[in-house]
């Protein structure tokens, strides 16, 4: 087969391409920063969570409609969580724990304004979703 054949990929734009790799930022930073509080909390249940959290993403990477909904909900149920942790047992988490739970409460706020108000990001989802 030569390449006459084969259909032309679309080139992705600069500005598509960097709202891509700012996302995939965003989801890797997210995974760290919630296994590190996993570790230091000695939650092993969580686990689970941050596994299908991934697995999510995975599916928001590849476009999917569906999983950008389930990935918001679940980034405004965490966002959520964290703060009442923060609120409910402030004296009680160590330093690093609520230092670490407002930061995650904050990168899952950024991630999920990011995913709904980004519109080169939402061009890759849609090239995503047209790809496959």
């Amino acid at each position: 087969m030569n390449s006459a054949e084969t259909p032309a990929q679309p080139t992705l734009e600069p500005s598509v391409i960097k709202a891509r790799n700012t996302l995939l930022a965003l989801f890797v930073a997210l995974c760290v920063l919630d296994l590190g509080l996993v570790i230091l909390a000695k939650d092993k249940w969580a686990i689970a969570r941050i596994l299908l959290t991934a697995g999510v993403m995975y599916r928001v990477w590849q476009g999917r409609k569906w999983a950008k909904w389930v990935l918001l909900a679940i980034l405004t149920l965490l966002m959520v969580s964290l703060v009442a942790l923060v609120i409910v047992l402030g004296s009680q988490l160590s330093t690093v724990l609520a230092v670490g739970s407002v930061a995650l409460a904050i990168l899952s706020t950024v991630t999920a304004i990011y995913m709904t108000t980004n519109p080169d990001l939402q061009r890759f989802l849609h090239y995503k979703r047209q790809a496959g």
